[in-house]
């Protein structure tokens, strides 16, 4: 069933199933850091920073440009790339189709108007890919802001232990 898929929806369905691959692979990277990883890695931060510099001699905007902005780029890396991969995958899928166009114009060219059944296979060579395209990019925004969100929690519970440490915000 997916291989005929793949057949009537013409090479431009490879491309979005790659392109679906490396978005999953992301996805759960960063699911796997938030729900796994990140209280682990945030304690070492922050005990890293406060070796090097204690909270009794530390200002606020310091605290703000070294460790909160490192934290922030650090647990946001992939999310870019996320974003734009999501964003491809409309205008793949309308690449898909206009080769499916390409191939109705050309069965037209050689075997008229008046054979409806041929031009079929082109226009469902046009519309799988578009609706695929269009089918990632809505479960991928999803969980695009559902990580955004996510992070921006994580980001805001870190700064609020921050103050528990004894660095004044």
């Amino acid at each position: 069933m997916l291989n005929e898929l793949f057949l009537r929806g013409g090479p431009v369905l490879y491309v979005l199933f790659f392109v679906t691959l490396i978005i999953f692979y992301i996805l759960i990277d960063k699911y796997r850091f938030i729900f796994f990883n990140s209280e682990s890695w945030l304690k070492l931060k922050l005990s890293e920073f406060k070796k090097e510099f204690p909270p009794e001699t530390t200002d606020y905007k310091f605290v703000e440009s070294v460790l909160l902005a490192s934290v922030s780029r650090e647990s946001k890396t992939n999310i870019k790339m996320l974003e734009g991969l999501i964003s491809m995958c409309p205008m793949i899928g309308l690449l898909g189709t206009v080769y499916g166009m390409i191939e109705v114009f050309e069965v037209l060219s050689f075997l008229g108007t008046g054979n409806p059944r041929a031009m079929s296979s082109g226009v469902a060579m046009a519309t799988i890919p578009t609706m695929s395209g269009m089918v990632i990019t809505l479960f991928g925004l999803y969980f695009y802001q559902d990580l955004n969100g996510r992070i921006n929690s994580l980001s805001n519970n870190f700064k609020s232990s921050l103050k528990n440490e004894g660095y004044k915000l």
